[in-house]
């Protein structure tokens, strides 16, 4: 695995509305090639936006996006075009990320047909068929149209869409939260496999922390449109070093814990602050057991530990 960042953010901003709503509020990250990052926090925390982002379905509203050093948040048409074929999305929903009135073969052919000089026309026919093996299904399944696929084929065959470009980077967004957990460990294996072969990047963005923990090497935790910690995955869910991380962690369900673990957890009270209107200082500070004046007055910054550690906290519960 590389050491060069393959995407990296600096200070991305996503602002919508007049007010603004803070979607996402200066985050800054990089992936480095052949690496998998998971992205958590609770719903609404800024994760889909920013994968969003990334693959430019949203715009960033201030700061930096590049790709192998390349500006995409400032890339004109004909760049990005280019740059698009080395990145790409596979979304949460298998049942609406494809287009009921194509044909398999013929969603999996739009990726060469919007981006022509990949692949010969009379080549198209063999080349789906080798995508549909990989991700393990059938070829005649080219013929076949969506409704006549279970929720997890689907998803294989937005994997195989996904791969028609031969991308170096897929934004996961939430891509086996809709699916059975056998069905779920199957798409994890695959996308393990195709990662084995090709090297690809992967920004696995979830709310399933046993998933991520089990599948990304490195974990970013999101929290009210900002990175508040990240770190090596076993490491960061083993001793959280932000009470919020800490939080998530203790709400998670294992068939581990005993009851009394259970009716013991640390559990977060009430929902997260409007994004409308953040808090004064840490984000975090009006749901947290450690806050102290402190908290208020200043906004803590993503600093460095040890052990590739990082975390946006003045007291931190490890010194991890």
């Amino acid at each position: 695995m590389s050491s060069t960042p393959i995407i990296e953010l600096n200070d991305v901003h996503k602002h919508f509305g007049p007010v603004p709503l803070r979607a996402v509020d200066g985050v800054s990250l990089a992936l480095t090639e052949g690496e998998t990052v998971g992205l958590v926090g609770e719903s609404g925390c800024g994760k889909s936006t920013l994968g969003r982002m990334i693959v430019r379905l949203d715009e960033p509203t201030t700061g930096e996006i590049r790709f192998d050093g390349a500006r995409l948040d400032s890339a004109d048409a004909q760049a990005m075009r280019r740059l698009r074929r080395s990145v790409q999305m596979v979304f949460q929903d298998p049942y609406s990320s494809l287009n009921p009135r194509l044909t398999i073969g013929q969603s999996i052919n739009r990726a060469w047909e919007i981006n022509p000089g990949i692949i010969d026309r009379s080549d198209r026919p063999a080349r789906i068929a080798e995508l549909l093996e990989q991700v393990g299904l059938l070829p005649d399944r080219a013929s076949w149209y969506p409704h006549q696929l279970s929720g997890g084929q689907r998803q294989r065959v937005a994997i195989a869409r996904a791969l028609a470009l031969a991308p170096r980077l897929i934004v996961c967004d939430e891509p086996v939260s809709a699916l059975d957990v056998s069905v779920q460990a199957q798409v994890l294996k695959l996308l393990r496999a195709v990662q084995s072969a090709s090297n690809v990047s992967y920004l696995f963005v979830s709310h399933d922390l046993g998933i991520v923990e089990s599948f990304a090497q490195r974990t970013l935790v999101m929290y009210l449109g900002r990175l508040i910690e990240s770190g090596p995955s076993k490491e960061l869910f083993r001793a959280p070093a932000h009470p919020y991380t800490a939080a998530l962690v203790a709400a998670a369900p294992s068939v581990h814990r005993s009851q009394a673990e259970l009716e013991e957890r640390n559990l977060l009270d009430g929902d997260p602050p409007s994004p409308l209107a953040p808090p004064s200082g840490c984000r975090f500070r009006t749901r947290c057991p450690k806050a102290q004046p402190l908290c208020a007055e200043v906004d803590p910054t993503l600093a460095p530990t040890t052990n590739a550690r990082a975390v946006a906290c003045h007291f931190p519960l490890t010194s991890n």
